[in-house]
Formats: C-alpha cells, sequence, structure tokens
C-alpha cells in the first residue's frame, strides 16, 4: 500500500513538474507579442514556431511518471 501511496504522488509531482516547467518557459503571459511584419494576419496560427511538446527538457517529469507506474504496479502487484 505505500508503494502504491508514493508511486501515486510521484505520477502526480511528474505532471505537476511537466506542466510548470512548461509554463514557466513560455515567458510571461501579460508581455505584448511583437509582431513579426506590420501586416495583419489572416490566421489564427502562432507566427512563431511551438517547442511546447518536447522531449529533451520534460525528461525529468517523465521519469517521476514513469518511476511512479512502476511502484504502483509493484505494489498492486
Amino acid at each position: 500500500m505505500v508503494l502504491i501511496g508514493i508511486g501515486a504522488l510521484l505520477v502526480v509531482a511528474g505532471v505537476v513538474w511537466a506542466t510548470v516547467r512548461n509554463t514557466r518557459r513560455g515567458g510571461r503571459m501579460s508581455e505584448a507579442e511583437t509582431p513579426v511584419s506590420h501586416q495583419p494576419r489572416d490566421t489564427l496560427e502562432p507566427t512563431g514556431k511551438g517547442d511546447r511538446l518536447s522531449f529533451k527538457p520534460d525528461l525529468p517529469g517523465l521519469a517521476l511518471i514513469v518511476v511512479g507506474v512502476v511502484l504502483m504496479a509493484i505494489g498492486a502487484g
């Protein structure tokens, strides 16, 4: 039962780690976006390249999730 609790805490910690890391990397939300060109845009797509889904920066959070899942599986078995 203890392993399941620790595993659940690690899964939650991994999700929080990855979420906070992505949010903090995104910069301030109150800053105005500087336009690339002065022409009006006809699309809702952002002008910059999105890097929200990246594997390498989120590796510590993913590792916590995997270790937590393994501990929960061991505790349930």
